[in-house]
């Protein structure tokens, strides 16, 4: 099995991680501590949404009795993801806001079927540039109406890296690279933009080619679709390899969700789930196994999140 992670100890009750952004937020500092915590210890239930709708929240809610930690959002939905991100945050969860952005340049910010050359994104002067930068600002203003209210957000852009099915990772790891420290400077430095704890979601295949560097990076991530409830070993160590010992590593989306006895017997000690919407919430976690998952010693529910403000 895998060893726990080496986690530095908190320094007089207080938290020594050190955010990826120095001038992070409390709210952020808080979260990214928070995860820190429990990597390890305990896995944050996770539901991603149905631009806006509450079905899967009411589906867990009513056969659980509980609520997901974390509420899966996607930058594509705003302005609605961010009043959703706001509402979850004040009720004691966690948001985690992805983006499905479309190729810049190729028309319609989220038509992720599109394909355009990084190069020419990352251009000073090219029209795939200036629309870029023009959707970058968009979603940079809807993070800091997130950050004047004093929401911290897990933020995981340019998911699934190694794959290639997205714009952003079909030119290899070095250019997704190129494009990650372009968005993560860009935002903080430019823009301001302090609330973000950056998750890094890799495919179901991590390469370490596509690992923008610890200093680009808070929290690990990786993906995968499977048919059954085991634990995801393998892609967990094969992530831990290349992130390391000490940073929490996210499960940042799921189908079936794994089953906790397995996460801890196995060691994958995933930090996060985080399940996709529609049937493979219904069709592939039936009720009982849903209320076991919701009601165990070793998940996080939202009621057992603490205050992050």
């Amino acid at each position: 099995t895998t060893p726990p992670p080496s986690i530095p100890p908190p320094s007089n009750g207080t938290c020594n991680v050190a955010p990826v952004d120095p001038q992070a937020t409390r709210q952020a500092r808080n979260l990214l501590c928070y995860l820190y915590s429990q990597y390890g210890n305990h896995i944050l239930s996770g539901q991603r949404e149905t631009n806006g709708r509450e079905d899967e929240f009411n589906h867990i809610r009513t056969t659980t009795g509980r609520n997901p930690a974390i509420r899966g959002l996607d930058m594509c939905d705003r302005p609605g993801a961010t009043s959703r991100a706001a509402a979850w945050w004040n009720a004691g969860g966690i948001p985690l806001i992805g983006w499905h952005t479309g190729a810049p340049g190729t028309g319609g910010y989220c038509d992720y079927a599109g394909r355009t050359s990084i190069n020419a994104v990352l251009t000073p002067g090219t029209s795939q540039n200036r629309a870029y930068l023009a959707e970058l600002d968009a979603a940079a203003g809807q993070l800091l109406q997130l950050q004047s209210q004093g929401v911290a957000v897990l933020w995981a852009p340019y998911h699934e890296a190694g794959g290639t099915w997205f714009w952003w990772s079909t030119e290899g790891g070095s250019q997704y690279q190129r494009l990650w420290r372009y968005q993560f400077d860009y935002f903080t430095k430019t823009k301001g933009i302090h609330n973000l704890v950056w998750l890094h979601p890799y495919n179901g295949s991590p390469q370490s080619s596509f690992y923008p560097g610890k200093q680009y990076v808070d929290v690990g991530g990786a993906d995968t679709y499977v048919n059954d409830h085991g634990p995801l070993t393998s892609l967990y160590n094969a992530t831990r390899n290349i992130v390391g010992g000490t940073v929490p590593i996210a499960l940042h989306e799921n189908g079936p969700i794994p089953d906790p006895d397995q996460l801890q017997s196995s060691g994958a000690r995933w930090v996060t789930f985080n399940t996709w919407n529609g049937d493979w919430l219904y069709g592939r976690n039936d009720p009982s196994f849903l209320r076991k998952v919701y009601t165990h010693n070793y998940v996080v529910t939202r009621d057992e999140v603490p205050n992050l403000k």
